[in-house]
């Protein structure tokens, strides 16, 4: 097994759940090797990652904005129209691999991904714990044209 520098949780809220306070998202799994994050990625069915809202976050740092770790951040927004499973696979294996910047201290200020479905597409957001960064060229796995920077 190889182990992550840091472990991971894999967060889920359900399309139907009308409350956002922390007891409706669901913690789905902490990763804390590769072998987990490839297995928990490949099981999940593309039908559920176009349904329902998934946050892979740093261990003790919740998929709210009112996180401690959140709250003076905020996040790189981008528009998925295609290839919606294939894109937050390979953002996900660059996040938990610590290569979606090449800018260490971009990278350190990362707290976690998002994926959240809309009615023709998803919207896939990187949250930084501060405001320090905001060139979405730091992110090599995404194109940034089209991307928004949203403090929160």
């Amino acid at each position: 097994m190889h182990r992550l520098s840091e472990k991971w949780v894999l967060w889920a809220h359900l399309p139907q759940e009308t409350n956002w306070n922390m007891e409706s998202y669901l913690s789905v799994m902490t990763v804390t090797y590769v072998e987990e994050m490839l297995s928990l990625i490949h099981t999940l069915p593309e039908k559920l990652i176009t349904d329902c809202m998934f946050f892979l976050m740093k261990e003790n740092i919740t998929p709210t904005w009112e996180d401690a770790h959140n709250k003076h951040g905020g996040c790189f927004s981008y528009k998925i129209n295609h290839h919606i499973q294939q894109t937050w696979r390979d953002v996900s294996y660059s996040l938990i691999g610590n290569t979606l910047s090449t800018d260490t201290s971009f990278q350190k200020d990362i707290t976690g991904i998002s994926i959240s479905p809309k009615k023709n597409f998803c919207i896939l957001k990187v949250w930084m714990g501060s405001c320090v960064h905001r060139d979405p060229s730091k992110i090599t796995l995404i194109k940034p044209e089209g991307c928004i920077f949203k403090k929160h």
